[in-house]
Order: structure tokens, then sequence, then C-alpha cells
């Protein structure tokens, strides 16, 4: 019972009592066996415990309509017993079922001392978001305290002799871009930090300091290549010192670890990447260091960092991933004469997971370079082998569609805007989410300026361009029942298919008639509220819903690349918990509130 009791502690909002609470819970709980097709609650009758599943499946039926269902540390009857009322649904054992019940009069005691308990079982949907973060959080730190030195955290260090003239040892220092000095000595070795380097500067005279050796910190701490990041951290840190020289098994110099790397590490290595990034001189060290970005976001998502500031830091690194990608592979007479432009949900800052290249190029007028389909393609050789899938639909610049003078980009928008159908439609939504992250950026801005003024000019066109949200039916069907049509995905549902595009398309094709020009989804949803078109709740609970719906999306990719599996927009319905079903299903409601008032704005249902 002790065991089942530390599992209940684990799981909100269990996770907010204290000891004393637990302890009333231990005496007067009992765990309880029900078989197949038992009606552990009717309809017209008050529950007289909670129920808190340990293992089972019991679902809510009203007339044989399965409305919701509750599996393992679920719990129910909490707002039944809370209201003093009947459900409005019988609940129904549809798999053998174990389970805490705690009786009616503990439970409503508990719930009076303890607010947050009892307001649990009545949050909204921006408070439970935060309840499923705070379930989330500290699920790393097992990791981080058995993680060892990863060669990516090690710096090479300077090494100097010790008769060595300083002066001469600084150029070397500046030279490599080191941040100290490792000096050799007959025995041993020695270090120079910033620190060192302030007292030369300032009694290099009245000391007549000249070589290494009268500078140096001697003898220093060390640490094995191969010790725990945790061990040198407490080491650094009872030292206080920035800068820990590593010794190899024959105890030769290997490297040195700066306490900026190795609190990037411990947080969420963003900072390491970043400058991996900036000092990149190959494209190995390019790759190496891209790499490392699914690592840092399972870190961030893992504790329960906000998908809208994951995203932000990624699409920082990819920036300059990509900006270094171009200076290695596009010549230099392109830079001045073409725009790398990210298309799609690269465009928007909304990509997380590495789920498809959108890339594009413009070329100034009458710079046609013959190889272009040899340099393009060697860009996305590069992309590929960083591990970004190539776009099914061919959005990429390896697609001459998609790799083409300005006045080409121009024409194709005249055309779309005189002749819409549903795929130069698509082209001009691709095209209007876009940024450019390298070379000639006016370029990018001159083709952005010409699609909304034309845009302005014919205003009848939003109404075919907001029509593709009616593309895809929401996964929310009666009684609020989450609705699986794909055959190879049963039990799954498409969150992008089924919510997101909606969204994202909606405040698109809104963000065309207000003249709004970021890219961004909730940006626009922010400036959309400033338009006067949503009020500030609505469009607060637009901007959570969509924080929901990314949330759940990169939780079931993270777990589909530890399978290595293929990442997809799919998540499974019957793995989430209550607290995380109902917040979806508050999310997929916000969404779709949010389509009716776009096809009723732009009248949709009369457009032909």
């Amino acid at each position: 019972m002790v065991e089942l009791l530390e599992t209940l502690k684990s799981h909100p909002p269990f996770s907010y009592l204290d000891e004393i609470s637990f302890k009333r819970i231990e005496k007067s709980a009992q765990v309880a066996y029900y078989p197949n097709d038992t009606i552990l609650i009717s309809s017209s009758k008050k529950p007289e415990v909670l129920y808190f599943i340990i293992k089972g499946t019991v679902e809510a039926a009203s007339e044989d309509e399965m409305i919701d269902f509750y599996h393992s540390n679920d719990s129910f009857g909490g707002i039944e017993l809370l209201e003093n009322r009947a459900p409005e649904y019988d609940y129904k054992v549809t798999e053998e079922l174990i389970c805490y019940e705690i009786p009616e009069e503990t439970f409503i005691d508990i719930a009076e001392r303890n607010e947050a308990f009892k307001h649990y079982f009545f949050s909204s949907i921006v408070e439970r978001i935060d309840l499923l973060r705070e379930k989330r959080e500290f699920t790393l730190m097992s990791d981080i305290m058995v993680a060892r030195v990863d060669e990516n955290i090690i710096r090479q260090g300077t090494r100097v002799s010790s008769q060595m003239d300083i002066t001469e040892a600084l150029h070397r220092m500046e030279e490599e871009k080191s941040s100290c000095l490792i000096v050799d000595n007959a025995e041993g070795y020695g270090i120079i930090t910033d620190a060192d380097l302030r007292h030369f500067i300032l009694h290099k005279e009245d000391e007549e300091l000249e070589l290494v050796s009268q500078i140096q910190t001697y003898p220093i701490i060390t640490a094995g290549k191969t010790e725990l990041l945790f061990n040198i951290l407490l080491k650094m840190t009872e030292h206080s010192i920035k800068h820990l020289p590593l010794l190899d098994n024959q105890g030769t110099f290997a490297g040195v670890v700066e306490l900026t790397d190795l609190l990037s590490y411990f947080s969420n290595q963003s900072y390491l990447i970043s400058v991996q990034m900036d000092k990149a001189h190959d494209l190995e060290g390019v790759i190496a260091s891209a790499k490392r970005v699914p690592m840092m976001i399972e870190a961030l998502h893992t504790k329960g960092v906000k998908s809208r500031y994951i995203v932000k830091l990624v699409s920082e690194i990819n920036k300059k991933m990509y900006q270094k990608i171009f200076d290695l592979v596009v010549p230099r007479s392109w830079h001045e004469k073409s725009a790398l432009i990210l298309l799609g949900s690269e465009g928007r800052n909304e990509q997380i997971m590495r789920t498809d290249q959108d890339n594009a190029l413009i070329f100034e007028e009458g710079f046609e370079p013959e190889d272009a389909q040899e340099v393009t393609e060697r860009f996305i050789e590069v992309l590929d082998e960083i591990g970004f899938p190539r776009c099914n639909g061919g959005v990429m610049i390896l697609n001459e569609k998609w790799r083409k003078s300005l006045s080409a980009y121009k024409s194709d928008i005249e055309r779309c805007l005189e002749h819409p159908d549903y795929e130069g439609l698509m082209d001009l939504a691709i095209l209007f989410d876009s940024v450019a992250v390298a070379g000639n950026t006016l370029l990018h801005e001159e083709v952005k300026t010409y699609l909304m003024k034309g845009i302005a000019s014919n205003h009848s066109i939003l109404t075919h361009f907001a029509r593709a949200i009616e593309t895809f039916e929401s996964p929310l069907g009666l009684f609020s029942r989450f609705v699986s049509k794909d055959r190879d995905h049963m039990g799954e549902i498409d969150i992008k298919k089924g919510a997101l595009f909606a969204l994202v398309h909606g405040c698109r094709a809104l963000a065309l008639e207000y003249g709004i020009k970021a890219t961004n989804t909730t940006l626009r949803i922010k400036e959309l509220n400033n338009a006067g078109f949503i009020d500030k709740e609505s469009a607060t609970e637009l901007m959570e819903a969509l924080e929901v719906l990314n949330t759940f999306r990169l939780h079931a990719q993270i777990e589909k690349s530890h399978k290595e599996v293929t990442v997809d927009n799919y998540i499974t319905v019957e793995k989430l918990s209550k607290l995380e079903r109902d917040l979806l299903k508050d999310a997929l409601k916000s969404v779709d509130m949010f389509r009716k008032l776009v096809v009723h704005h732009f009248h949709l249902g009369i457009v032909g």
C-alpha cells in the first residue's frame, strides 16, 4: 500500500498534498478490484468515493456513446463529489480495474484544506498546461547526474612553453581564439587566465614581467577526461575557477572545460551550441553542432519550457546554421546577387523538430549561374546529413520553381492573383510565410512587398485564400469525442491537419487583410488583438491553444525520434492522461471556434 501511495504522490493534483493529507488517505483509502462491464457510477446516483486507477480502463458513456476514457493514473468522480451531484454519464469498466477508492468524507475534507488540490478539478486551459509542465519538470535530473565529459564540451586550449615571451604567447592565444593558456613546465602544467593577464598589464614594468612562467598559476587543479560532469562542476565551484584542465589516463593534457559551457550543458546546451556554430570553420563543425540541437530541445521540453520559447531558441540557432552553410557552400559570386529564404514553418519560426526542408532562392535580375543545380544539390545534401528530411512537395532550392529570378517570382504572384486555384494560393501562403537568412535580403523584401501590395489591390482574393481553412476537419466529434479516420493511424490524430493548419492559415489570411508583416502565428495573434479583430481574452486563449498543440506534437515527436521511427504530426490519444486529454480537447475547441469566426468573417459559405 505504501508503494502504491508513492505512485499517487507523483501525479497532479495529489502532488500538491502534504504528508498529513497522505497519512489520512493511507488510513481511509482502499484498493478495489472490478471485472469488465461493472458500472462504477451511474448517471442517476452521486458517487461515494474518488477513484484513482492503478490498472485497467474505464469509459464514460451516454446512451452507448463513449464520451471519454480513463486509464492508469487517471482519477474521476472529483467534480461530482465537490458539487454534491450525480454525474452526467455512466462510468463503466471496459478492462479489468484495480483502483484506489478515497472516501467522500476524506476527499472533501482534504479539498477544503488545500486550495490548489481543490482548484485542480475546475482549472482552465492556461492553468492545466502549467500543471502538465510541473508533472514533467525534473525527469532529466537523473540523466544529468551520471553524464560524463563529452568531446563537444572540451576546448583545446593553447599550449605554450614556460620560457616563452608573454607577448608572443598572447599572439598565439589571439590566433587560436583561446580563453586561456596552458603552460608546459618541467614538472606538470600551469595555466594563465584573464586574471593573470590583468596582473601582467598592471605590473609588467615594476615586476619586470617577461616570461610566461612569471605570471602562470602553478600548480593547477585538474580533473580526469572521463570524470562525471557533476563532479567537475562541484570542483570548479569549490575552487571558484572558470577553467579546468583535463588529463587523460597517462596524465597528459587533453583539453579544458570552461564554466560557461558546463553551465550551458546543465541548463539546455543552447549557449554551447551557439558558440560552436559561430566558431565553425568548415561543414563538419556546422554539422556537429547542429546535430546537438535535438538534445537541447528534449532537455528544454522535459523541464517544462514553453514550446514557443524553445522554437525561438531553435530558430536563432538554425538561422546561424543556414548562414554558415550558405557561406561555405554557395560561391562568393552569388552572395550579393541572391537571397536564401526559409519558408513554411521555418519561415514562421515555428519548426522545432526537423520535419522537412522548406527553402528557396531569389536571384537578382539577369543573374543565371550555370552551376545552380550542382551548388543547390550540395546545399541540400548538407541538410540531409544534419537530419532535415527533404520536402515531399519539393519546396526546396533544388526545384527550379523555388530557385528563380525576382521577376519570375513577381510573374507567379500576378498569375496566382488573376487566376486563383488551390495550388497557386498555397504557393502564395508559403511565400508569405518566409524570412531571408542569408545573401541579399533586399531581394526578399521586394518580393514580400510586391505580394502584399497585390493582395491589397485585389481584396476579393482573400476569400479564396482563406477557404483552405475548411480543407481538414477537426478530430473532435460529437460529445467531445476524439475521431480518428485514418486507417493507418487508428487511435491517433493528426494534430497538424486537424488543428494547427486551421489556426495558422486563419491567422495568415487575416494577417494579409490587416497588412501584418509578422510571420510567426503567436505574433500575428497579438497583432490581430491590437487591430481590434479579437479581444485580449480570445487572443490569450488562442495563444495557449497553440502552445498546447505544439507541446503535444513535440512530445510525440521526441518519443518517435527515440524509437527511430518517422517523425510526423500524429499523437496517440489513448496514451494521454485525463489531464492531458482535457487540455487537448479545450485547445481543439478554441481552434474550432476560431475556424468558425474566420469562415464567417470571409463569408466562405458562399464561395464557389
